[in-house]
């Protein structure tokens, strides 16, 4: 592989933080501790922005999902609509991956049956619902639905149950991602070779991020796609697994991905609405644990001046795409990191790593922090989040 890939603008829509209010989590808990029960539930959906009128009920969307929320009889329930089930075998398939694969011992919510329709549901008593246990359920049970909603359609059969709308991609939109799509996996492809030559696990490592964070990053994948990548993810991205299990399994994933047609492509992305943000709200903190003076910009630099321009600039470009992909950035820092990789595009590698390498430190520079990160939450290591955005 000569070159580094060309850089494309997103697809996918510009995430915006939405602001989460800590101090009224804070308060949540102590109403909870006074015994106002109620008003700590109220007061835990204000501090994840998501309407509260909760003795009405109260409906919103995530991804596909449809995410209903009521308080009745002094407990609280959610409801989110999976799918209906298929007639036949088909059936017995799908009750088997829900039981292996949704449901678990010990977690706060599960999926049951009524009738033939799959809903995950989670009950509680107010009195014992504390708020750091429905910030988790609230975070994770949407998303749980969305991630495997789509699978169970093309997989089993499944059909749709009260779902959510998507916004389609316009014609130009998908003529865009049709070319991001098609060249992203022809420069895994390449890469992919690179990874067996070398025999490199820390270049592996580098190699399968960067093969999951561009395609999240570019395209606002939805529909059956993102749960293929998600699971083959867990795979080719795992550093405990073994080498040559992880090479194969982004090899055959590739190839995969490479015979989707533009109009399969086109039906497994969409615009989503997500009322609960699945990204981490960037911080200085986090652009300087990668591109402050340290061992991982040691790393790169030693790559890049000993001839290694390849796995220097395939690190660099990856860690850019990881931090977009995952986390929500004021607007002069994001257009900063994709101008970063922008100064890569179609360049020898060897030039390629240089620019970006000074890019980084001077991103350090000018946005990092070396201060700890005072107002981040337990919670927000949570975002590996897998929706349709």
């Amino acid at each position: 592989m000569q070159a580094a890939p060309t850089f494309t603008p997103p697809v996918r829509r510009r995430a915006v933080a939405a602001t989460r209010d800590y101090e009224i989590l804070d308060t949540a808990i102590e109403q909870f501790d006074a015994g106002e029960h109620a008003a700590a539930v109220v007061s835990v959906f204000q501090h994840l922005n998501l309407p509260v009128e909760l003795d009405a009920g109260v409906v919103f969307a995530q991804g596909s999902s449809k995410v209903s929320a009521r308080i009745v009889d002094r407990a609280f329930s959610l409801t989110v609509p999976v799918v209906k089930l298929p007639a036949g075998g088909a059936a017995i398939a799908a009750l088997r991956y829900i039981l292996t694969r949704i449901n678990s011992t010990g977690q706060l919510y599960q999926a049951r049956l009524h009738g033939d329709d799959v809903v995950l549901e989670f009950h509680e008593r107010l009195a014992a619902l504390h708020p750091r246990k429905l910030v988790e359920v609230l975070r994770r049970m949407p998303v749980e639905a969305d991630s495997h909603d789509d699978w169970m359609i093309k997989e089993f059969g499944a059909q749709p149950l009260e779902r959510a709308s998507i916004q389609e991609l316009t014609d130009d939109e998908a003529a865009i991602a049709t070319e991001i799509w098609v060249a992203h996996w022809a420069s895994v492809e390449e890469l992919l070779k690179e990874v067996q030559r070398k025999r490199s696990m820390w270049f592996l490592g580098e190699v399968t991020s960067y093969a999951h964070q561009r395609i999240r990053y570019l395209l606002p994948l939805a529909g059956s796609l993102l749960p293929r990548l998600n699971e083959a993810v867990n795979t080719f991205n795992d550093s405990d697994e073994d080498p040559s299990k992880r090479e194969a399994a982004l090899g055959k994933f590739l190839k995969e991905m490479k015979a989707v047609t533009p109009a399969e492509l086109r039906a497994n992305l969409g615009h989503a609405e997500l009322a609960i943000s699945p990204l981490a709200e960037g911080s200085p903190q986090k652009i300087s644990e990668f591109f402050a003076p340290g061992d991982y910009m040691e790393q790169i630099d030693k790559a890049r001046t000993t001839g290694q321009s390849i796995d220097a600039g395939i690190a660099l470009v990856g860690t850019y795409y990881y931090l977009l992909a995952t986390a929500t950035w004021p607007e002069e820092v994001e257009a900063a990191l994709q101008q970063g990789i922008a100064l890569t595009s179609g360049k020898p590698w060897r030039d390629a790593a240089n620019a970006l390498f000074a890019h980084a430190k001077h991103l350090a520079e000018e946005y990092g922090s070396d201060e700890d990160d005072e107002d981040e939450d337990e919670d927000e290591d949570e975002d590996e989040e897998t929706t349709d955005e």
